[in-house]
C-alpha cells in the first residue's frame, strides 16, 4: 500500500502500535512493523521511508529509537540509506506461484464459514486508497465495499479480516455480511470467481489486530492475502487476514505429477 500504508503508520494512533510494557525494545517493535509490511509487499520496492524525525514524532519515540529501527532494516538488506536522499525500500516481494484446484479451496472456505461465527466490525462503501484503486483499476471516485470482520470458534477469536470488494449490488450489504458467508453473497451479487491468488506470510500483531484477536502486540500471526479474479481477469475481491496460529492451521494437499521434480 506504499505511501498510504506509511501515512497510516504515522497517523494520530501510531503511538498505540508500540508498547512500553513489553520486554521487546521499542526500536525492535518499530523495526518489526516496517519489516512485515516490506516483506509482504505492502510497502513496495522503491517506496521512500519517512525520516528518523518523522518516525520519531509519529510513533512518539526518540530519534535514536527511530534511527536504530531504520539501521536494522538496512542491516537486513530491506532498505538502503543514502545521505541526502533518504531511506528507500530495496527488497522486492516475489511470492512463488503454486497452482491447485479452485473448487477444493472454495469448498473449504464454505465449511469454515458454516462452523464458525463472524462479527462484522465495520462496513462501508468508500473510495479506497490509491494503491487499492490501482489493483482494481478503478477511477478516483469509484467506491468499493470495505468490510472488517472478526471470526470466532466458540468464544475464541482466530481471524481478523479486512476486505475490499468491487460491487454495487444491493444484496452485498451490511446485513448479509453479518449473517452469511461472503461466497454466498458473491453468488447473489453475480460475482463469479474464476481464479484466486494467495500469499502466506508471517507478521507480528499490531495493537489493533492484537486487541481483536486477544493476543499481545508483537505476537506472531499467520498472514494471508487473497486476490480473487473474474473470468475476464479483473480483480473483484481483495482479502487480508491475520490468523492466530494457536487457533488456525492452514493445510493443503497437492498432487504431484510423475514428471514433476521437487
Amino acid at each position: 500500500m506504499s505511501q498510504d500504508t506509511l501515512a497510516a503508520l504515522l497517523s494520530t494512533n501510531a503511538h498505540k502500535l508500540l508498547r512500553n510494557d513489553l520486554p521487546t525494545p521499542l526500536y525492535h517493535q518499530m523495526f518489526s512493523l516496517l519489516r512485515d509490511r516490506i516483506l509482504s509487499g505492502e510497502i513496495p520496492r522503491g517506496a521512500r521511508i519517512p525520516t528518523e524525525f518523522d518516525l520519531a514524532e509519529g510513533f512518539g519515540v526518540s530519534r535514536i529509537t527511530a534511527k536504530r529501527a531504520l539501521d536494522e532494516l538496512a542491516a537486513e538488506g530491506l532498505v538502503e540509506r543514502r545521505r541526502g536522499k533518504g531511506t528507500h525500500v530495496i527488497h522486492r516481494s516475489r511470492p512463488k506461484p503454486m497452482h491447485s484446484p479452485l473448487t477444493g479451496l472454495l469448498e473449504s472456505l464454505e465449511v469454515l464459514a458454516e462452523h464458525t461465527k463472524v462479527q462484522l466490525l465495520q462496513f462501508r462503501r468508500a473510495v479506497p486508497p490509491e494503491p487499492i484503486r490501482t489493483l482494481f483499476d478503478t477511477g478516483p471516485r469509484d467506491p468499493l465495499v470495505q468490510a472488517i470482520r472478526l471470526r470466532r470458534r466458540g468464544d475464541t477469536p482466530f481471524g481478523y479480516y479486512i476486505s475490499w470488494t468491487h460491487t454495487d449490488h444491493p444484496d452485498f450489504n451490511e446485513a448479509g455480511l453479518a449473517s452469511s458467508s461472503r461466497l454466498k453473497l458473491f453468488q447473489a451479487a453475480g460475482i463469479h470467481i474464476k481464479q484466486v491468488e494467495q500469499v502466506l506470510s508471517a507478521v507480528n500483531a499490531d495493537a489493533i489486530s492484537a486487541m481483536h484477536l486477544k493476543v499481545e502486540p508483537g505476537t506472531a500471526l499467520l498472514s494471508l492475502e487473497r486476490r480473487s479474479y473474474d473470468g475476464d481477469g479483473h480483480l473483484v475481491d481483495l482479502l487480508n487476514v491475520q490468523y492466530r496460529p494457536d487457533q488456525f492451521t492452514y493445510q493443503m494437499t497437492l498432487d504431484v505429477d510423475a514428471d514433476t521434480s521437487l
